[in-house]
C-alpha cells in the first residue's frame, strides 16, 4: 500500500527512527490549481511571444509593418480591427488583385492617412487604381507609385484591435492589473510541505 510523504514521515516518528538515516522524503508535489496556473501562465506567454513575432518582429526583418485595419472598405476580406502586415515590393511587381498600403489625403479633413485597398488596374507611370472590396466604385484618385508603402504579406483578424485597445490608457491598467493578479495567485496560493 503506498502512503503519502506525511504518513511516512509519521509512521518513523512513532517507531523513533532517525528520519536522515532512512533518506529524504519524496517532495510534495504543487497543489492542481498551482500546476493548472502554471501551465496557464506558460501557455499564455507563449501566445504572446508568438503574436509578439507575427507582428512585431518577423515585419521588421523584411522592411514591413503592420497596420490596422479602420474601415469596412475591405470587409469581409478584412473587417474592422484585422491587423495587416505589409511588406515592399519593387513597383513593377504590383499586380491586378493585390492588397496595397499606401498613403493619401482624408477628403473631409486633408489630413494624411494610410489606406489598405485593391488594386483594381495599373495605368501608365505607374498609377494603380485601387477600391475597397466593400465599396460600390473605384477610388477618385489613382494612387503614383511613391505613395505606395507596401503589399499585404498576411493579415490576423481582430488582433489590431485587441492591440489598439491594450495600448489604450485603460487598457495598459487593464492589463497589467491582469497580469498582477496572475503573480499574487502564483505567489499567495498555499504550498504543500515536504
Amino acid at each position: 500500500m503506498a502512503r503519502t510523504p506525511e504518513e511516512r514521515a509519521a509512521a518513523r516518528a512513532a517507531a523513533g527512527s532517525d528520519p536522515v538515516a532512512d533518506g529524504p522524503a519524496a517532495p510534495a508535489r504543487p497543489s492542481v490549481l498551482r500546476r493548472f496556473l502554471a501551465w496557464l501562465g506558460s501557455l499564455v506567454l507563449l501566445a504572446a511571444v508568438a503574436l509578439a513575432l507575427a507582428v512585431a518582429v518577423v515585419p521588421a526583418a523584411v522592411g514591413g509593418s503592420a497596420l490596422t485595419i479602420e474601415s469596412p472598405s475591405m470587409s469581409p476580406t478584412f473587417p474592422v480591427g484585422t491587423l495587416v502586415v505589409i511588406r515592399p515590393r519593387p513597383i513593377d511587381g504590383i499586380r491586378i488583385g493585390d492588397v496595397v498600403s499606401f498613403t493619401d489625403r482624408d477628403p473631409a479633413t486633408g489630413a494624411t492617412r494610410t489606406v489598405t485597398h485593391r488594386v483594381i488596374g495599373v495605368d501608365p507611370g505607374p498609377l494603380f487604381r485601387t477600391k475597397g472590396d466593400a465599396n460600390p466604385s473605384p477610388d477618385r484618385t489613382p494612387v503614383q507609385a511613391t505613395q505606395v508603402r507596401g503589399v499585404e504579406w498576411y493579415a490576423i483578424p481582430f488582433v489590431g484591435e485587441w492591440g489598439s485597445k491594450v495600448r489604450s490608457g485603460p487598457g495598459l491598467l487593464l492589463t497589467a492589473g491582469a497580469a498582477l493578479l496572475v503573480v499574487a495567485l502564483m505567489l499567495l496560493l498555499p504550498r504543500r510541505k515536504a
